[in-house]
């Protein structure tokens, strides 16, 4: 929680709204992410500095995109949500091999569609998900303060 907090943090510190005000991942969540065997973290030196979540099934939000649509050629995806790297290890290079991480993971789990969101002003994510080789799919809205957010997939 103290990476998801940090995560948190740095996003009110870019002047986002993005997991403030309620609409930050919760502890509950968290939880059943490892319950599940979803929750992945990012180890250097021996440290956790990142977390994020592998989350299999069907994402509701997700069904009602709008300004554009998913590519469907597999039955199955696998959504990337909750990435965050604690500030100690910020600006370390560790963004990028933690995303390729959790891609190969789902790539070994047998998923081929991969998908992901962020807020439009979240540039940082948003340079990170153009740089793994994602592509814009249109808008989905969370139920939160401000959620509306850019979706991408990765075939």
């Amino acid at each position: 929680m103290e990476i998801i907090a940090d995560g948190r943090e740095y996003l009110k510190y870019q002047g986002l709204s993005q997991w403030q005000n309620g609409g930050d991942p919760k502890r509950d969540d968290v939880e059943r992410d490892a319950a599940m065997g979803e929750g992945y973290a990012l180890h250097a030196g021996g440290i956790f500095c990142g977390y994020a979540a592998l989350c299999t099934g069907v994402d509701e939000y997700y069904t009602r995109i709008t300004g554009g649509s998913w590519d469907e050629r597999y039955a199955e995806y696998i959504s990337i949500h909750r990435f965050a790297l604690c500030a100690a290890f910020r600006g370390k290079g560790l963004s990028e091999p933690f995303l390729r991480g959790l891609l190969e993971t789902a790539r070994k789990l047998g998923y081929r569609d991969v998908r992901i969101d962020t807020h439009r002003g979240n540039k940082i994510m948003r340079k990170l998900i153009d740089r793994a080789g994602f592509v814009y799919r249109g808008t989905v809205v969370f139920p939160v303060p401000d959620g509306e957010r850019m979706a991408f997939q990765k075939i």
